[in-house]
């Protein structure tokens, strides 16, 4: 009895979203599901980045000695001296890196050299450094006016981490629509979109990626002779076959966009045999 009511509410429901969905369209001539598709996918994707900015870390080796804690720049405690390379990093979940690799022209780690030294309790912060980069400390792991921050140095290993309140908010507010950071992914209403090719690129990819490892043995050995293809050969194929594997995942998932292909070439058996394989960052189609 309970299957069959449940059942009927979800006959209903779909009946209603059907009828909701066609009078929308019948409303508004502009109306693009394919949009809405896009938009739902761009709300996905930026909860996941805001919810990663929420902490930063990094890492240095050289020595060093002294900590540092901070709760916003107002309540701090520390000393420390070293002289240090290191680097500062997004989040603590490198596969996410991408999210950060794909929303920034610029790189998203942040690399610094140089000697460092530092004092502060309360509000009050003195600092010396001569970074070998000639920016200022803040190259020295970064920091913002309202962050919690902790910082170690123990002889050879220096580690940092942050968090930032301010992305929390932006994190919270997110969810009702609120861009505080103003950092959230738009949909592009001028952007060019080939979904159908998208898709069936994507696709053709999980299918037949595995091809990548016996066309490049074959290819590496007609060029280099049988011992480097079945050596370098196969490496390139056994690289190529999971890179075309998890962006065909990729351009599955988000085939409404119908951006350029990620690989080229598009497919693993191209018109060009003399194309260079590569990847690159999606990119929409330009209108000329």
């Amino acid at each position: 009895m309970l299957s069959r009511q449940l059942k009927t509410l979800v006959f209903c429901f779909l009946a209603i979203l059907t009828l909701a969905g066609s009078k929308l369209a019948a409303q508004d001539e502009g109306f693009d599901f394919n949009s809405l598709i896009i938009d739902a996918e761009l709300y996905i994707w930026n909860r996941i980045s805001d919810a990663l900015d929420l902490f930063r870390g990094g890492l240095a080796g050289g020595p060093a000695l002294g900590a540092e804690v901070a709760v916003t720049e107002y309540v701090q405690l520390g000393a420390y001296a070293s002289y240090e390379k290191g680097v500062a990093f997004p989040h603590f979940i490198f596969p996410f890196w991408l999210v950060d690799y794909y929303e920034k022209k610029e790189p998203f780690l942040e690399f610094h050299e140089g000697r460092y030294a530092t004092a502060s309790f309360g509000a009050w912060r003195t600092e010396k450094f001569n970074d070998s980069a000639e920016t200022n400390i803040n190259r020295h792991f970064p920091r913002n006016k309202w962050d919690v921050r902790v910082q170690l140095h123990a002889f050879i290993l220096s580690a940092y981490a942050t968090f930032r309140p301010v992305e929390f908010i932006d994190f919270l507010g997110g969810f009702v629509g609120w861009d505080y950071s103003g950092d959230d992914q738009r949909l592009d209403y001028v952007a060019t979109r080939y979904p159908a090719d998208q898709f069936g690129r994507g696709l053709c990819n999980v299918l037949f990626g595995i091809f990548e490892v016996p066309v490049n043995i074959m290819r590496v050995t007609a060029t280099e002779g049988d011992l480097p293809g079945l050596s370098k050969g196969l490496g390139l194929g056994i690289w190529r076959f999971i890179c075309r594997e998890v962006v065909g995942v990729v351009e599955l998932v988000t085939f409404p966009f119908g951006w350029q292909p990620i690989i080229q070439p598009e497919y693993i058996f191209p018109l060009n045999q003399n194309m260079n394989w590569r990847t690159q960052r999606p990119s929409f189609h330009k209108r000329y």
